[in-house]
């Protein structure tokens, strides 16, 4: 799984790193690609002074473990980084207490160096105590607890499926209620024209898919998440209720967001709006209703203006649905980047039918090579995974397409 950057972090780091050393801050940030070597004995050598005449647990220490942190960073030393944020909110969290805002910008940090080792048990542990700090230190009604909840939700939306230690039905469960809460807020507020509103729904379509097929593909207790012995008639049916549940809300919000979209101004997104629509009456299996607004989606677009070349790069190459959103996008998007070399991945070739599902798997490459585990991972989930085929103007059409699985959490 590629983690996406936008979910695991995005700081709004504040104030408080405003006054620190601007050396780490340009060193975090050096240009033409030249490793940065910051010099970290200054900060070592301030901390040891001061604990040396305060105690280890001054308040200004906090600021100075933070600062060599960021000068780790800078070096690209992650893991005696993560050493010195933890310290340093250690520190925050002695004179500061438990759940002050101060922490954030240090947990921002956590987050974002831990997912960098790929440490998601970490990542998961820091996102939650971000979302908890926010409950207990902002208004329930504030623009700060709705822009708190997107960043929960959306981390346990996408990182349901890896190694957190939290059980994925939970994950899933409490996305949706952070997602439930922050519309709730916005709603009351601002109407359901508040522009993050299309941010939530698409997201309350996702958790609901990502539960819908965790539900499908495990055995686990519909009710409670937990594991089961086997099944009896009362859990096939719980099972299918759940799915059911997932199917008609994810439905709803996308719905939604196709009503929210539907304006003079708006063409475009209504057409993008459209889409998400069709994709997800392909998921759970409705192809008439599905090619009727695949239709709608592209005859909308191009009356919009978009150009054959545009139109291309939304519908012409099949693609994984990973998730939804009315953005345009950009050229780049399908551009593979150069592999990490210390992280696993099979890349795979096959055919999308207009179902979207995956045929004449061939596996083509794979890093370690031979690694029939990650191999079959790879068949596994694209056995499991569902594609927005080919569309024009007559709907979808079969079409070739490749893929690469990253597996962040597989040794090399």
């Amino acid at each position: 799984m590629r983690v996406n950057p936008d979910i695991v972090f995005r700081p709004l780091l504040g104030p408080l790193l405003v006054g620190l050393c601007w050396t780490a801050h340009a060193a975090d940030e050096a240009p033409n690609g030249v490793p940065p070597n910051v010099d970290v004995t200054p900060y070592r050598q301030n901390i040891t002074a001061i604990e040396s005449e305060h105690g280890a647990l001054d308040y200004r220490l906090a600021e100075h473990f933070l600062s060599l942190g960021l000068a780790y960073r800078a070096n690209d030393e992650p893991e005696q980084a993560v050493a010195a944020l933890r310290q340093a909110l250690h520190v925050n969290r002695i004179n500061k207490g438990l759940h002050h805002l101060m922490h954030v910008p240090i947990v921002d940090l956590l987050i974002e160096t831990n997912a960098g080792l790929s440490d998601w048990p970490a990542v998961e542990q820091q996102h939650r105590y971000r979302y908890w700090i926010h409950r207990r230190e902002v208004d329930a009604n504030s623009d700060d607890f709705v822009d708190a909840a997107i960043v929960f939700s959306a981390w346990e939306t996408y990182a349901y499926d890896l190694d957190t230690g939290v059980p994925a039905f939970q994950q899933l469960r409490d996305a949706q209620d952070a997602l439930k809460a922050a519309a709730n807020t916005v709603v009351a507020k601002n109407g359901d024209a508040d522009p993050r509103m299309v941010r939530i729904l698409n997201l309350q379509a996702m958790a609901n898919l990502n539960l819908a097929i965790h539900v499908t593909n495990t055995e686990v207790d519909p009710v409670t998440g937990g594991p089961v012995s086997g099944e009896t008639v009362t859990d096939v049916i719980a099972r299918r209720n759940l799915i059911l549940e997932c199917f008609v809300n994810g439905k709803q919000a996308l719905e939604q967001v196709v009503n929210l979209s539907e304006g003079e101004d708006t063409p475009i997104q209504h057409g993008l709006a459209l889409a998400n629509l069709a994709d997800w009456e392909l998921i759970f299996d409705r192809p008439q209703s599905s090619t009727r607004n695949y239709r709608r989606a592209y005859s909308l677009l191009k009356s919009a203006g978009l150009s054959e070349q545009e139109l291309a790069l939304e519908f012409a190459e099949p693609r994984k649905m990973s998730q939804f959103t009315v953005k345009r996008r950009q050229a780049d998007a399908d551009t593979e980047a150069v592999p990490d070399p210390k992280v696993a991945y099979v890349k795979a070739t096959f055919k999308v039918t207009s179902t979207g599902h995956a045929r004449n798997v061939k596996v083509v490459e794979a890093k370690p090579a031979g690694n029939s585990r990650i191999i079959r991972r790879a068949r596994a989930a694209l056995r499991d995974a569902r594609f927005r085929p080919r569309i024009n103007d007559q709907g979808p059409v079969e079409a070739a397409s490749t893929i690469r699985y990253i597996f962040p959490d597989e040794a090399i």
